[in-house]
């Protein structure tokens, strides 16, 4: 049937960016239908738009668009005794035909040409070799076993995608996350919008809520890992309407940071828009669309400081706050650090070692249910030296360089407004959950995968993209 589909018009459409953008579209409609309404459905549309796209165009980058919907279109609350089958299902079923569709496509030289893993496989083992050690488990939390597989999940899903996606797959991976920038901020104003109208006397600023997936602080963070991929889309916008539709993305996503009133989000995002809108208004050479940057661009960036000033004045105001004498305005995180620590240091194994990312557990409200929960440390280096131990920090170190090494042979401004993309996150993760966190682990590797496997990174230039259009 897949093979009758294959027409010479249908399949010209493969390389034509606005085909791609309306099909990015339909996912998100989907995921909109699956976080707002139920999951199931939406879910189950999205993989049969992917499986039927992978097949027609035996292209995978179509899975790019559908893994970020399924990842990010979770609006249920989920709490460790419930088993929410609704979502297991579906992405195990999708999660089959990737394995069958990488079986069929398998290619020796393409496993050979896996680059910056090395980091990915230490830290796999890492969390791994804890496990023989781990007490605190019992059979009403057997689900945290789980956690101790996480990189090693993260490093598969990061070789399946080099596998499978080819040349050409960046362009959708930038299309597909400068979408998502927009869909996380639907999703956040949504939820301003519910929590406003079940108590109207709140202030907008005060807000605390989740968004399904995970919290709104979390999807701070999620949007400062996008920012940059609009920003290339500015970089390469050839026209006027293209330039516009990049800019609203932009204004959309640092909407949506500044409504999840995380200071972390907001300061880093402040600075991470402030810095890449400098790259852009030194690197843009198309001259009418200079000029548009130079009126919108410090606009943006009054908008920013503005950002920044407040987050910074939220800061100052706790200091005549007696918390700020207890915990330093961390909001707890220094004794949460200060847990670790002793964690780490208890004992030769646990520092070479590590304690095992289940090292503690602890009761907790969550979506105002009491379970038990392990502790995260809210620091990318804590974590991984809790985790793993130093074997863990090693990994990640070769990870990090790994990471950046990537970006140093794709050009000057490709490693500009990527790597100030990699860096503010990066210092994100020293005070707040980047690393290990699947709402950015899943995210990072298809980026990394899309890089290792593309060496043209136009978006909007291409032979064969005005065919229909």
């Amino acid at each position: 049937m897949f093979l009758k589909l294959r027409s010479e018009k249908i399949m010209k459409l493969n390389y034509n960016y606005i085909f791609e953008n309306i099909i990015i579209l339909i996912y998100v409609l989907f995921g909109i239908i699956g976080w707002q309404f139920n999951y199931t459905v939406g879910a189950i549309l999205t993989i049969i738009l992917a499986i039927s796209l992978i097949l027609i165009y035996n292209d995978f980058k179509y899975a790019i668009p559908a893994c970020l919907i399924l990842l990010f279109s979770i609006g249920q609350d989920l709490v460790v005794e419930e088993i929410p089958y609704n979502i297991i299902i579906p992405v195990v079923v999708f999660f089959i035909f990737i394995v069958y569709f990488t079986i069929r496509n398998f290619k020796l030289e393409k496993l050979r040409s896996i680059k910056s893993c090395i980091g990915m496989i230490i830290l796999s083992i890492g969390f791994i070799i804890p496990i023989f050690w781990a007490t605190l488990i019992t059979s009403e939390n057997m689900v945290f076993y789980v956690m101790y597989f996480s990189w090693l999940m993260y490093t598969l899903l990061y070789v399946l995608l080099c596998i499978n996606l080819k040349k050409g797959s960046f362009r959708m991976m930038v299309f597909s996350f400068s979408w998502l920038s927009v869909f996380i901020g639907y999703e956040l104003v949504i939820s301003c919008i519910r929590i406003y109208l079940d108590d109207p006397t709140l202030n907008i600023l005060s807000y605390w809520y989740y968004v399904g997936w995970g919290l709104c602080n979390e999807a701070g963070i999620v949007l400062c890992f996008l920012l940059p991929f609009v920003c290339y889309e500015i970089y390469k916008s050839n026209t006027m309407k293209l330039s516009l539709l990049s800019c609203f993305k932009l204004l959309f996503a640092l909407l949506g940071i500044f409504i999840t009133t995380s200071r972390g989000a907001i300061l880093i995002g402040g600075v991470e828009v402030f810095l890449l809108g400098i790259v852009l208004l030194f690197t843009k050479h198309d001259l009418k669309l200079f000029k548009i940057s130079l009126i919108f661009f410090p606009a943006l960036i009054a908008g920013t400081l503005i950002g920044i000033i407040y987050g910074i004045d939220y800061f100052i105001q706790q200091i005549h706050d007696q918390i700020f004498y207890q915990n330093f305005g961390l909001n707890g995180r220094d004794i949460i650090w200060a847990s670790g620590a002793d964690t780490f240091l208890a004992s030769t194994r646990n520092m070479i070692f590590g304690g095992g990312i289940v090292s503690d557990i602890e009761e907790v409200s969550v979506f105002n249910k009491m379970q038990y929960s392990f502790i995260v440390y809210h620091s990318t280096t804590l974590e991984i030296l809790v985790s793993s131990g130093i074997i863990g920090l090693v990994g990640l170190g070769i990870h990090l360089a790994e990471k950046y090494k990537m970006l140093f042979k794709k050009g000057f401004v490709f490693l500009l407004i990527f790597g100030i993309g990699y860096l503010m996150v990066d210092l994100y993760g020293m005070l707040d959950n980047t690393y290990g966190m699947y709402y950015y682990m899943v995210p990072l590797c298809i980026m990394m995968a899309s890089i290792n496997v593309n060496d043209n990174f136009e978006i909007y230039h291409n032979s064969k993209l005005n065919y229909l259009f």
